[in-house]
Order: C-alpha cells, then sequence, then structure tokens
C-alpha cells in the first residue's frame, strides 16, 4: 500500500531564466495532485569567491536541514535510472518516510554536506546548473509518482 509522504526540494538563490522556473512550476503543480511537495530557497552566498561561496551556502542548508535525513544531488553521486529512481521514492513511502532532496548552489557543496547526505545522486555524469537540474529532478519526481500510481505519463 502506497501512503502520502511530502517531498521537500531545498537549494540555495533561485532559478534564473525564466523559462526554466516555469518548467519547474509546471512540474511541481503536476506532483501536487500526487503528493504533498514543499519548494525551500535559501539565501544564496553574495561572495565573489567560489570557495567562500560553497561554505556559506552548505552552513544555511545543514543548518535548515537539521538531523533530517535527506538525498543530495551531487554529480559524483549514485547514478540511477527512472525506474529506480522510482522504487527509492515507492519505498519511503511505504515506510512512512518524507524525502527531502538537496540541490547545490552555483559552485557545488561542502564535503561536510556531502557526509552528511544519506544518498548522494547523480541526475548524470554531466554538469548542469542549478536551475537545470531543479527541473531535471521535478520532472524525475513527477515521472516516477506517474509510475507509482501506474498512471500514463503526460507528455
Amino acid at each position: 500500500m502506497v501512503k502520502s509522504l511530502k517531498i521537500e526540494i531545498v537549494f540555495p538563490g533561485k532559478i534564473k531564466n525564466d523559462f526554466l522556473q516555469e518548467g519547474f512550476n509546471e512540474y511541481v503543480k503536476r506532483i501536487k495532485r500526487m503528493s504533498k511537495i514543499e519548494i525551500k530557497s535559501i539565501e544564496s552566498s553574495h561572495s565573489q569567491n567560489p570557495e567562500i561561496c560553497i561554505e556559506e551556502e552548505s552552513r544555511k542548508l545543514i543548518k535548515y536541514i537539521g538531523e533530517r535525513k535527506f538525498i543530495l544531488l551531487d554529480v559524483e553521486g549514485e547514478e540511477m535510472n527512472t525506474a529506480r529512481f522510482a522504487d527509492l521514492i515507492r519505498s519511503e513511502m511505504e515506510n512512512g518516510r518524507d524525502i527531502c532532496f538537496v540541490v547545490g548552489g552555483t559552485y557545488g557543496v561542502s564535503n561536510e554536506l556531502k557526509k552528511r547526505a544519506n544518498l548522494r545522486l547523480s541526475i548524470s555524469p554531466m554538469t548542469f546548473t542549478h536551475s537545470i537540474t531543479l527541473l531535471l529532478l521535478a520532472e524525475q519526481i513527477y515521472r516516477s509518482m506517474k509510475i507509482i500510481f501506474s498512471q500514463p505519463y503526460d507528455h
């Protein structure tokens, strides 16, 4: 039996392109028909130094997440196909656990945040902006929910 869960997506900054924001919003709207979903944007770093950005944003993400379990989107993380990703979400749902996805900022995240992640997940071995990663993540969550509820995918 599949139970309801809450999915949360946490990231620093904003989606900077209108067309990516529109796509992300569309998938979030679609996900809401099947699950609770929350989007949390933390303030991004204003530093021009990449190392400082990583540390400041990672510190804010860690503070926000607290002791919760989370899945970190990371180019160096584990790769999985859509069916396996859907199985991961289904398993969490069946066990009554909410899912928190964390997407890093422009320069990535600290090693400390990587170590704290319960799973590091790669969308692709290619590197994408965090805005594109958010769009791809939302689409895959939506596709997974359609699989879980045995519904055809809306193109």
